[in-house]
């Protein structure tokens, strides 16, 4: 029976164009099928076996090629924000390379730094003891630290569509006599510009200005309006904790210093610093250039933790092109394996299932495992695609000559 059941008038339609290129592949599917048909029974290598085991070393077999051995590579493209910093993919696995792509296309390479991170900025006193007072209200309140840039605070009411909102008093007014009141007022550690994180209100909320005068004072906490409405389409909690922000993420004063440090490598101030010029690896001001910061093309670190990509300064606006690696598992429209890997599909899954199987003997493991080994090499040469005339017109330029 033939494999191609389509017409070619159905196939170059441009409806149909998810389905262009896919005969080079075959599905997760249909390998599972075909392995239960060709390698399960009587009489076969592998007597009998459950359809849901063979379908797990598929797919486990499917992860593993994919980091090596298929073209699994991905690629998405964003404008770097002004917050410098790019989401990893949903499906994202490992990186392959960043570059940021020029007026004409051109891909420029950007390198990876090891000499920053960002690091958890733990909220501490002025005195330099670590600060467990997470809404600020006198009282230790938790055992977990805090982060720096980050404030908690509990707000009386969030009203429908409303811009502001007014902060509860944590310390009941004390009175000692007719004419002394002591006022709490908890928008001290609050500034304009700070962002708003709660459910009730668009990403990227901002404080527009705080009302801490006495007269509000006495009624309140304190009054912060906000640029845009809540979005709670009826009347809030009596009680709502709400989050305060110096920065849309949380970020540490390390990673701060990295995003606004202009690149040394554009800077054409020469002047001798003992202090910092030991670190300036791409002038070679002391000790000649390191080779790994001979480039002008900017500079990044991924945040594994907050799944973040953190770019230099020198990249702020430009096109980013990140490449990656996936494991092919996540979307059943992924589940495809090139044809040229096929038959590395069947051997890996038979060794895994053999190897894992009680009373066979050790030499036939063995002979699973080099049969698994020598149709891996071979699908990674096959997919390697070296052609022999693009090969030797490469190498044209070179010095040895090459006969053909």
């Amino acid at each position: 029976m033939a494999l191609i059941n389509t017409t070619s008038r159905s196939y170059y339609n441009y409806q149909n164009k998810a389905n262009y290129g896919g005969y080079q592949f075959i599905s997760l599917e249909q390998i599972i099928n075909q392995f239960i048909v060709a390698y399960v029974g009587e009489d076969k290598i592998i007597s009998k076996i459950k359809k849901l085991d063979v379908s797990f070393h598929a797919q486990r077999a499917l992860q593993e090629l994919s980091f090596d051995t298929l073209k699994s590579v991905k690629s998405i493209e964003i404008e770097v924000p002004p917050n410098l910093s790019l989401i990893l993919p949903q499906d994202y696995v490992n990186y392959v390379k960043l570059a940021w792509s020029d007026s004409a296309g051109i891909e420029h390479i950007i390198y990876p730094t090891s000499k920053t991170s960002n690091p958890f900025a733990i909220k501490q006193n002025t005195n330099g003891t670590y600060d467990f007072d997470y809404n600020d209200d006198s009282i230790e309140d938790l055992s977990l630290l805090q982060h720096q840039n980050t404030i908690r605070k509990n707000v009386a009411l969030i009203n429908a569509t409303t811009t502001s909102i007014t902060l509860n008093q944590f310390a009941p007014l004390s009175q000692t006599g007719a004419s002394s009141i002591a006022i709490t007022d908890n928008t001290v550690d609050l500034e304009v510009g700070m962002y708003v994180f709660h459910p009730n209100f668009p990403y990227g909320t901002k404080i527009s200005a705080i009302d801490n005068s006495a007269t509000t004072l006495l009624t309140s906490g304190g009054i912060v309006t906000l640029d845009q409405p809540s979005t709670n389409t009826a009347a809030g909690a009596s009680s709502v904790e709400i989050v305060f922000s110096k920065d849309f993420l949380e970020t540490s004063d390390t990673l701060r210093k990295f995003k606004n440090q202009t690149s040394y490598s554009s800077s054409n101030n020469n002047s001798y610093d003992d202090t910092h010029n030991i670190y300036l690896n791409n002038q070679g001001n002391r000790y000649g250039i390191d080779p790994q910061h001979a480039q002008t093309n900017g500079s990044y670190f991924i945040d594994e933790q907050q799944g973040r990509v953190y770019f230099s300064s020198a990249i702020s606006g430009r096109t980013v092109v990140l490449k990656y690696i996936s494991d092919s598992l996540g979307t059943d429209k992924e589940m495809k394996v090139h044809k040229f890997a096929e038959e590395a599909m069947y051997k890996c899954i038979a060794y895994a299932i053999m190897s894992t199987r009680a009373n066979v003997q050790e030499y036939i493991v063995r002979r699973f495992q080099k049969d698994k080994f020598a149709a891996v090499r071979k699908a990674k040469l096959r997919l390697s695609n070296l052609k022999l005339e693009e090969l030797t017109q490469i190498l044209r330029g070179k010095s040895k000559q090459i006969k053909h």
